[in-house]
């Protein structure tokens, strides 16, 4: 199958499940209408903090990413990393991955960085924020069943699946000739953790960072749906955060639409809220990101991209990323 043809595909699949998300909940919405009668109690104040704290998120992402690449390859000013960041949120609204992609012709044109050392830095990204995520949702779920005897068994075998796979991805560096999308994926991601596991001071940055980010994420969370005047509990919202960030293991749609909701809807018992609350909170942060996505997120994309086309690169080298990503 040709490039082209493998292109076309996976947008039209990836397109079709966000229509797909799309209709699934405006149909629950709709049956469940009496819940928008919570948006009643939102206040303009809710909003205002909401939207300033969710970019401290897309920040600590930003430094991370700089962490990584002045360790395995050259320093980069803090500046160009942060709006990278915020330029990745923002394609990855339109194009599922599409971040992921500019970020990398970014870094080549203007620094020359590889894309096979790139990869190595959403790898190992991804063994660390996996392997914290598993080990926080395994405590959360015995806490939940020792505290309030709930218990959901599918999340747990899910935690323990993801922990017990990177710990033997870790052990064991497996060597895949197979040229299918998962095998590569894995590939890069045990690559990625070699090229970086014997900085240790970076590691333990990373780990904090990450736990930052999630506390933050936490307490986000907390803050819409006490504004949406549902008593929910600051561990119930750890929890949901931990696991929301399993979306982005199936990144299939932009910005994870559907994917992270399903997600959520499935662990309501968990969590303590009911799916179609989740649901309605889950739409409200979305659109509260926006403020982020079309502001900053906007200006960091033109900024950038007025950069890569001063350089008279940058179609070649965002097709070359996508043939080395995907």
């Amino acid at each position: 199958m040709n490039k082209k043809r493998k292109d076309t595909i996976k947008k039209v699949v990836s397109w079709s499940l966000t229509g797909l998300a799309v209709l699934f909940m405006g149909w629950y919405i709709y049956k469940n209408r009496d819940i928008l009668n919570l948006l009643r109690t939102l206040h303009v104040g809710d909003i205002i903090l909401i939207a300033i704290l969710q970019p401290i998120n897309i920040i600590i992402g930003g430094v991370i990413n700089k962490l990584i690449i002045d360790s395995i390859d050259q320093k980069i000013k803090l500046s160009d990393s942060l709006m990278l960041q915020f330029a990745n949120n923002f394609v990855n609204r339109f194009i599922a991955q599409g971040g992921a992609v500019y970020r990398s012709a970014y870094l080549k044109t203007q620094f020359d960085f590889p894309i096979s050392k790139f990869l190595a830095s959403i790898g190992g990204v991804y063994i660390i924020n996996l392997m914290a995520n598993a080990t926080i949702g395994i405590f959360l779920v015995i806490f939940f069943y020792l505290t309030a005897n709930i218990f959901n068994i599918y999340m747990l075998g899910l935690f323990l699946a993801l922990l017990f796979g990177m710990i033997t991805l870790l052990l064991i560096k497996p060597k895949f000739q197979s040229e299918r999308w998962f095998f590569k994926k894995l590939t890069q991601v045990v690559n990625g953790w070699y090229q970086i596991k014997g900085d240790r001071i970076l590691i333990i940055k990373m780990f904090g960072l990450s736990a930052i980010s999630l506390i933050n994420a936490s307490l986000i969370v907390f803050i819409a749906y006490r504004a949406l005047d549902v008593d929910i509990q600051f561990m119930n919202s750890f929890f949901y955060s931990t696991i929301s960030s399993l979306s982005n293991i199936i990144n299939l749609t932009p910005g994870g639409l559907g994917i992270n909701e399903a997600i959520l809807m499935f662990s309501s018992d968990v969590i303590g809220v009911s799916s179609e609350v989740i649901l309605l909170g889950s739409l409200m942060l979305r659109a509260i990101s926006m403020i982020t996505t079309f502001s900053i997120g906007g200006i960091s994309y033109m900024i950038l991209n007025y950069r890569l086309q001063k350089t008279g690169k940058s179609r070649e080298a965002t097709v070359e990323e996508e043939e080395e990503l995907f």
